[in-house]
C-alpha cells in the first residue's frame, strides 16, 4: 500500500511530515496549522520483517533487563493497525514470531550464555488495555482480572 501524498517519510532525518491543505470554508482569516512534523529515534517502513522490529525496538530492552533494568515494550495504536501482528506474530510462519517470543527466547538464550554467577528470576506481564479496562492475557476470565485489579491497589496503598 502506498501512503497518501500528504504524509512523508524520511528514514534518512527520522521524520514523518503531515501536509493538511487550508480549509477554504474556514474564513478570510485562517491560522490553521498546515504542516506537522516529528521527529522519531528510528522509523520503520511498512516492509520492516518481524526481525528487523525486534532488532529495532525490542532487542536491547531484553538486554538491559538481563543486567537488572526494568524494561516495557508497548504497543499503541489504531484497530486494525498491526499490534496484535507486531507483538504476538503470526502462527503460520517461524519468521513471522512477534516481539513476545523472540524477547522470550532471547532472555533464556542471553542467561545460558552469561557465565557472570548471577542468579536470574523471570516475570511477565501480558496486559492488553481496551477501553480503560486492563486484561492480563495470561490468566483465564475472572482470575484474570482479579491479578490486575489486586497489583493496582497494591500501587494505591
Amino acid at each position: 500500500p502506498k501512503a497518501s501524498p500528504l504524509v512523508t517519510l524520511d528514514t534518512t532525518e527520522q521524520t514523518v511530515r503531515f501536509e493538511i491543505p487550508r480549509d477554504a470554508n474556514a474564513g478570510y482569516v485562517n491560522n490553521q496549522r498546515e504542516t506537522f512534523g516529528f521527529k522519531f529515534d528510528g522509523v520503520l517502513t511498512p516492509d520492516a520483517g518481524q526481525d528487523e522490529v525486534f532488532d529495532r525496538v525490542a532487542s536491547k530492552i531484553v538486554t538491559g533487563a538481563l543486567d537488572g533494568f526494568n524494561g516495557t515494550v508497548f504497543a499503541y495504536g489504531q484497530t486494525g493497525s498491526g499490534k496484535t501482528f507486531t507483538i504476538t506474530g503470526g502462527a503460520e510462519r517461524y519468521v513471522d514470531r512477534g516481539i513476545v517470543p523472540r524477547a522470550v527466547s532471547k532472555v533464556f538464550s542471553e542467561m545460558a550464555k552469561r557465565n557472570d554467577g548471577a542468579t536470574y528470576e523471570v516475570s511477565v506481564s501480558y496486559v492488553e488495555v481496551y477501553n480503560d479496562q486492563a486484561y492480563d492475557l495470561l490468566c483465564d476470565g475472572a482470575e484474570a482480572l482479579k491479578g490486575v485489579n489486586e497489583k493496582e491497589k497494591e500501587k494505591s496503598r
